[in-house]
């Protein structure tokens, strides 16, 4: 029966370890994988050099149940007398952890295409003139196709299948259009100079230059708003430039739930760049933040591709 159990525990998926009087009698593969030992070098040595961590030998000790981080791995441990099991949670705690970014993400695009429409619908039923409601309309419809493509485009990772050569300057009007009312508030303007074709989603380039220049009239100090792309001998780049003080740590900010030291008194929820670059990943690209002499840049870039199966170059943002 003995040879049986060991047996057992030899091929079981979850980690078993025995000790007695505060050394290790047993500990089966998977378990010394997890703990990231030798096996043969930690038998009837004492809890902590095999466990070599403080909580886990408190577990082990106390008995119960806990998940814990050690080695890099999350780790779920129950303890009873003599027997310490472990399981590794590590693959499910980060499927749940990215289900969770994927939902807030996805909030995050519905909801600019839904308050655009809800202010479009609020001025049609203040009454507007017959050529204004016919453009309002259209907009409206554009902003409804969009939101089908975003229900038919789940989960959140975009595809080349979607992507088409088209030029830059097709985003310019209905941009804009749809930024009017910001625009309007603070008396400022947008100057393009776009006259690069990229090959992406448009859809995905207009989201994520609305995210961009929405950032750049919500934490901006100037009135006027630059437009611009470029292209060097791996890349076509576009970025959205704004007036105001330089920031320093770019990259935390194209984190989830992560914004800026100028964000305290503004509304949001810190996704709006973790959706750039999230979408810029779906064309193969990338998004990017940098200073400028009398303020700050977010660019995204846009591979030259000699033929679509080839592999994307390292890039760096334009100087």
């Amino acid at each position: 029966m003995e040879a049986q159990l060991q047996s057992a525990w030899e091929a079981a998926r979850e980690g078993v370890l025995i000790h007695a009087d505060g050394r290790v009698v047993y500990i089966n593969p998977i378990a010394a994988r997890l703990l990231e030992v030798e096996r043969d070098k930690v038998l009837g040595r004492s809890l902590l050099m095999a466990l070599r961590d403080h909580k886990l030998e408190l577990v082990c000790r106390t008995g119960g149940e806990a998940t814990i981080e050690t080695r890099s791995r999350t780790l779920w441990v129950k303890a009873v007398p003599g027997i310490l099991l472990i399981w590794d949670k590590t693959e499910e705690t980060d499927r749940s952890e990215a289900l969770l970014e994927s939902s807030r993400i996805l909030a995050h695009e519905f909801r600019t295409p839904v308050a655009g429409m809800l202010s479009l619908l609020e001025a049609l039923q203040s009454g507007l003139p017959e050529a204004e409601a016919q453009e309002a309309l259209q907009m409206l419809y554009q902003e409804t196709l969009r939101l089908r493509r975003l229900v038919e485009d789940l989960p959140l990772d975009r595809r080349p299948s979607q992507n088409r050569t088209f030029a830059l300057e097709e985003l310019q009007s209905r941009l804009e259009r749809f930024l009017a009312p910001q625009l309007a508030q603070k008396s400022a303007w947008i100057r393009w100079q776009t006259p690069h074709t990229v090959w992406a989603s448009p859809d995905a380039v207009y989201q994520a230059l609305l995210n961009l220049l929405d950032n750049a009239l919500k934490y901006g100090t100037g009135q006027e708003i630059v437009v611009e792309s470029g292209q060097n001998s791996q890349e076509v780049w576009l970025e959205v430039r704004n007036q105001g003080q330089p920031l320093q740590d770019f990259e935390r900010l194209f984190q989830a739930g992560q914004r800026g030291v100028h964000a305290a008194n503004v509304r949001g929820t810190g996704l709006g760049l973790a959706l750039v670059r999230r979408l810029a990943a779906g064309w193969g690209g990338t998004a990017y933040g940098r200073a400028t002499e009398n303020g700050n840049a977010f660019g995204l870039t846009f591979p030259i591709y000699a033929n679509k199966t080839s592999s994307r170059p390292t890039t760096q943002a334009p100087a």
